[in-house]
């Protein structure tokens, strides 16, 4: 199984971060290669989210089934997709009044060995670009 782990530094208070992170059906409006982004279902302490993805051409979708600790954490656990297996967080560190330490993990192994490839080989650029449309979201 591949992992990837990103620590950014955000100049904004936590509960703004947390509520940008948390407003998934937005993402389809500010997220690179989010093509369409739902709420399947949502609870008190967790929410199952559809992702809809298009990377370099090749479009593919996801269902997770999201722990949410409000302006603590979301835990990520896979309900579908072309994941053999897949979990990942985002995890907010208070710094000071304005300033969120972000953590994004990630552990997965896909079904399809060439899209693996593809996904691995891109990860570093399309997170840094994901975690540029967060930040200039919350500008």
């Amino acid at each position: 199984m591949s992992s990837f782990k990103r620590l950014f530094l955000i100049p904004k208070p936590v509960d703004q971060v947390f509520k940008t992170l948390s407003d998934v059906e937005e993402y389809k409006t500010f997220i690179p290669y989010c093509i369409e982004s739902k709420i399947i279902e949502e609870q008190n302490d967790y929410s199952i989210v559809t992702l809809n993805l298009e990377f370099f051409g090749i479009q593919t979708s996801f269902t997770t089934k999201n722990i949410v600790k409000k302006n603590e954490s979301i835990e990520m656990d896979l309900v579908e997709g072309p994941f053999e297996e897949f979990k990942s967080s985002w995890r907010l560190e208070k710094i000071d009044q304005q300033t969120t330490n972000l953590i994004f993990e990630m552990s997965y192994q896909m079904r399809n060995k060439i899209l693996e490839m593809a996904f691995k080989n891109n990860l570093k650029t399309v997170s840094e670009s994901i975690v540029r449309a967060f930040k200039s979201r919350l500008d």
